[in-house]
């Protein structure tokens, strides 16, 4: 349990050892390691909790921008990532160097006990190590919910995206089973954004009550929006739903009596929420209905080439359906991952709504289309190596 006298392996090679991301779980462990740990890291940072089924990325990225822009030491920890490791710890400006994210796991593979730990959990403790010399630390949550490896520390704020059905085999059937595994992480404060249903509002009401949690809910767009975040939005062209997730993390500002200096606010910097990778393609690791639906609003009819593929338990027939005003045509894109569907159930679900479709082949991509890339982490992934190797364009 106390300190690993052996040389520990590389960081790259402990992590492949451990196996699938979001493989079962002991759902205790997190919180057995993180109550061993806690004498040794002594945290002093403010800690901002993210939880919720859409839009962490983007709202942790924008609470850290803002907060850079007071000068504030700020850790984001997000997943999963694109191409390398290192994506997930974003601290000043840009992401953590290899070395520093080595010398993290050089000192937290020491402690025996924390050896127990999966993949995901030991990225969280990583994010620990490396936050202690921070002043604030954006934590967004993996599947989220109340063993969450995340939840074991406690927030100054938790702050709750779009809640919708995702990872249902996990974390319940129905939206109020999903909303009640996910606000039962809730701290003292909570902050809320807009929802789509009104029983998460009412599930969130009835926990913050039992919790004694003072909340606070999100207003539309129109509140937020004097001349500076109009600007903004037009000056990078922002859609809706990152308009949406700006307006959270406008909140969490104001929660520690900060605000965005929108003049001088950089672009959006996290790699795969709506990137123009060129004028006439799209990327967007947008997985389910709720992303679906929000990635819809900023096309036109009939406008877009869809280059996707889904992993298997994802609902794609209502993904498909809800993209099906603007598609002109679906490439379905080969992707070596087990959890990917079978070709031919999604060709199934295309020739019944008669959606015209072929394989998608990146030397064919012309320039006088528009091409949306959507799908999980790994679709986007692999179109992106595709079009590095035919472009010569270089990616992480």
């Amino acid at each position: 349990m106390l300190k690993h006298e052996k040389t520990p392996p590389a960081l790259q090679e402990w992590l492949i050892s451990k196996g699938e991301e979001y493989a079962p779980f002991d759902p205790l462990r997190a919180k057995r390691i993180y109550d061993f740990l806690k004498p040794y890291l002594n945290l002093k940072c403010r800690i901002i909790h993210l939880i919720g089924t859409n839009g962490k990325g983007s709202t942790g990225r924008f609470i850290a921008m803002g907060l850079e822009q007071h000068h504030k030491k700020v850790l984001h920890f997000s997943s999963p990532h694109l191409f390398d490791f290192t994506e997930r710890f974003y601290c000043n400006g840009k992401e953590i160097d290899a070395w520093q994210l080595e010398q993290a796991h050089q000192e937290l593979w020491q402690f025996d006990i924390v050896h127990q730990a999966s993949y995901f959990e030991y990225a969280t403790f990583l994010a620990l190590i490396l936050a202690r010399e921070c002043e604030y630390l954006v934590f967004e949550a993996g599947l989220g919910g109340e063993f969450d490896s995340t939840s074991v520390v406690e927030s100054d704020v938790s702050v709750f995206t779009l809640i919708g059905t995702d990872h249902q085999e996990i974390l319940g059937e129905s939206i109020e089973q999903i909303a009640q595994t996910k606000f039962r992480a809730m701290g003292q404060n909570v902050i809320l954004a807009q929802q789509y249903d009104d029983r998460v509002y009412r599930i969130a009401y009835e926990i913050a009550q039992e919790k004694g949690a003072s909340m606070r809910k999100v207003l539309g767009k129109q509140h937020y929006a004097d001349l500076a975040f109009q600007e903004y939005v037009q000056r990078y062209d922002l859609p809706t739903f990152l308009q949406d997730n700006l307006c959270s993390a406008i909140e969490v500002l104001h929660f520690f009596g900060m605000k965005f200096d929108f003049e001088n606010l950089k672009k959006l910097s996290l790699r795969g929420r709506f990137e123009m990778i060129t004028p006439r393609i799209i990327v967007d690791v947008g997985h389910n209905i709720d992303g679906a639906r929000a990635i819809r609003a900023k096309f036109r009819e009939k406008s877009v080439i869809l280059v996707y593929n889904s992993y298997r338990e994802k609902n794609i027939e209502a993904i498909l359906r809800e993209l099906l005003p603007i598609i002109k045509k679906v490439l379905i894109i080969s992707v070596e991952n087990f959890r990917i569907c079978p070709r031919y159930e999604i060709t199934k679900i295309l020739e019944k709504y008669k959606i015209d479709y072929g394989e998608f082949c990146i030397k064919k991509m012309r320039d006088d289309e528009s091409y949306l890339v959507f799908g999980s982490f790994s679709v986007v992934q692999e179109f992106l190596k595709k079009y590095q190797e035919t472009r010569n364009t270089k990616w992480k």
